[in-house]
């Protein structure tokens, strides 16, 4: 329906705007054709008592005077008498001229009155004005007619069409780029309301599942449990899990909340690898036994300008779910300074993924593996968050994997001038 309301209305600005110019250049062009005949009609009224006040009796003095007047005025002069026959021309055409007799204006002239009309001249081929004035000498009666060719008023009515026709394509552009903008404005509209919808039904199942199971063990306890110490210890650990599960899932969420709403702690130049040493240090007690946790330092490497916590929030969440998909093998990190940018390479031997699940792990509480999560704790959050931590530094994320294989996450971020402001990029690049 609005579809349908954008293009009639598209359609409607574009037939006013046409209509709106042909009434006005119709008018106006009309009114210029009949001030360039008034003008020209004066010129040739004037021209008639020019000739009447020279020596020009002698039919041999036609051409010269209509030659020589036609040069000074810049126009054609025509002499013709009263027999329709042209006796002077100052375009020297007087020969291949036929008798003029049945021109409009020759004959209204003939009979005593000064007129100008526009026509075609056939032997030309264009239009002109024809200003015809009657003249009588002693021993002549006839025609002195003034021509102005027309073709400067109608290129003039020509370009005016060519500009009408341009304005009316870019009004039409403007309409239906306003049309698609408005488009998508309401169709990214309607993803961000079902965005929030997803974000609160999730946040409510992922709230409300750890709160279930601390209430109904807390009821267990109430109901006698604690007389039983082994039972109560085992309740206990079980509140104590998802008390921290809860957490975690609250922290998160305000984490993302502050990279979305802009909110950056202070930015310092940080050692890469040294920051990575902390995170892999903090992860290491962690790591399962036949997983190796690797990290070979590159003393190359440049500082890079960012918040130092958000750098460890990167590497935290990409490692620690390299290393929760991996249960044999090794989680392999990097880091390298290539073409301006810092190349962050987190590689493991883990479960991979198939290719359409690659498309969907940053999207918010998407999990590869819904029971191996929610068993190891995993909030769904942690690539969201790197991959707003990646767009809050310009930078792009991509993912190779391969079920069975392993899963390489590759983060380029791009070293940027003293000075440069931070701002979330239109193209994020995320693959």
């Amino acid at each position: 329906m609005k579809r349908k309301f954008l293009i009639w209305y598209a359609v409607a600005a574009v037939a006013s705007l046409l209509a709106f110019e042909y009434a006005f250049w119709s008018n106006g062009f009309a009114y210029l054709e009949k001030q360039s005949e008034s003008g020209y009609r004066t010129q040739a009224e004037l021209l008639g008592e020019l000739f009447l006040a020279e020596d020009t009796a002698a039919k041999e003095n036609f051409p010269e005077f209509a030659q020589r007047q036609g040069e000074a005025l810049k126009m054609r002069i025509t002499i013709i008498d009263e027999a329709g026959n042209v006796l002077g021309e100052s375009a020297g055409a007087e020969e291949v001229m036929g008798n003029h007799l049945d021109r409009e204006e020759v004959q209204k002239a003939l009979a005593g009155e000064s007129n100008s009309v526009i026509r075609r001249s056939a032997t030309f081929g264009m239009d002109y004005c024809y200003s015809a004035v009657p003249v009588r000498t002693e021993g002549f009666r006839g025609v002195i007619r003034a021509a102005v060719p027309m073709e400067e008023l109608r290129n003039m009515n020509d370009e005016f069409f060519r500009s009408t026709v341009l304005a009316a394509a870019i009004l039409l552009l403007l309409a239906v780029s306003l049309a698609m903008y408005f488009r998508r404005y309401v169709s990214a509209m309607k993803r961000v309301e079902v965005m929030r919808r997803e974000f609160v039904s999730n946040v409510t199942h992922e709230l409300k599942t750890p709160l279930t199971s601390i209430r109904g063990f807390v009821e267990t306890l109430k109901e006698g449990a604690l007389e039983d110490p082994a039972c109560a210890r085992r309740f206990l650990d079980i509140i104590e899990i998802e008390a921290e599960r809860l957490s975690h899932l609250i922290d998160d969420i305000l984490v993302l909340s502050e990279i979305e709403n802009g909110r950056e702690t202070r930015q310092e130049l940080c050692d890469v690898n040294e920051t990575i040493r902390e995170v892999t240090a903090l992860l290491e007690p962690g790591v399962k036994e036949h997983v190796r946790l690797i990290f070979k330092p590159d003393p190359a490497v440049l500082p890079y300008r960012c918040s130092r916590n958000r750098m460890k929030q990167l590497l935290i969440n990409l490692i620690d779910n390299a290393l929760k998909a991996t249960e044999f093998g090794a989680v392999t990190v990097s880091c390298e300074s290539i073409s301006g940018c810092l190349v962050l390479k987190i590689a493991d031997t883990g479960i991979g993924m198939e290719e359409e699940q690659t498309d969907r792990i940053f999207e918010r509480f998407y999990r590869v593996d819904k029971g191996r999560s929610r068993s190891q704790g995993g909030t769904g959050l942690g690539l969201s968050i790197v991959k707003h931590i990646v767009e809050l530094y310009h930078g792009t994320i991509k993912v190779s994997s391969r079920p069975g294989e392993g899963t390489e996450f590759t983060v380029r971020l791009p070293y940027r001038q003293e000075g440069e402001k931070d701002g979330k990029t239109r193209d994020t690049g995320y693959r």
